[in-house]
């Protein structure tokens, strides 16, 4: 347990200092592997224990957040069990509103749409599997599609914000039962 706690502090430290650089410095491509290191405290040895890049840094900091919902949404107790908890993610997004900013003028933006799109078809094609549903075409597909449209969705209303999160995530449900069979 200390050892996991140990990583938990080690990992997270590094995070945060690769999340502060892209918001000191503008450009993801100029951050090295020491000014990370130096910022987070944490030795060379250490940070290649854990990680092989910088990039693996900040594709841990995705799994992080899309972590978190994965196991908020199996905490879901609502009626219509939802395949993804869009009103909860976009409200993550929106009060981490400085950093998304701060990664679309690094450069990021298209390699974290990419990211998000891939964890968001995870913990959809694994929802669609846990609650029993059938989809009108190939699961994997399904799941692919969903995402991708979830995530132009957040797109949009992180740059429009014209409709709450909560419209988002009744609009994002019944695009889904379009896939779903008997949905």
């Amino acid at each position: 347990a200390d050892v996991d706690a140990r990583t938990r502090r080690t990992t997270t430290a590094l995070a945060h200092a690769l999340i502060q650089l892209i918001q000191e410095s503008g450009r993801f491509e100029d951050i090295t592997v020491r000014q990370i290191l130096q910022r987070a405290g944490v030795g060379r040895t250490t940070f290649y224990s854990h990680f092989r890049s910088k990039e693996d840094v900040l594709h841990s900091t995705y799994e992080g957040v899309f972590g978190i919902h994965k196991a908020q949404l199996q905490r879901d107790t609502s009626a219509k069990p939802r395949l993804f908890p869009v009103s909860e993610f976009l409200e993550h997004l929106a009060g981490a509103k400085p950093v998304m900013v701060a990664f679309r003028k690094a450069g990021l933006a298209d390699d974290m749409r990419s990211q998000f799109v891939g964890y968001a078809a995870d913990i959809i094609e694994s929802r669609i599997r846990d609650l029993n549903l059938s989809t009108t075409v190939q699961l994997r597909l399904a799941a692919r599609m969903l995402a991708a449209a979830l995530i132009e969705s957040l797109d949009w209303w992180f740059d429009h914000e014209s409709i709450s999160a909560a419209e988002i995530d009744t609009a994002f449900h019944l695009l889904a039962r379009t896939v779903i069979a008997n949905g």
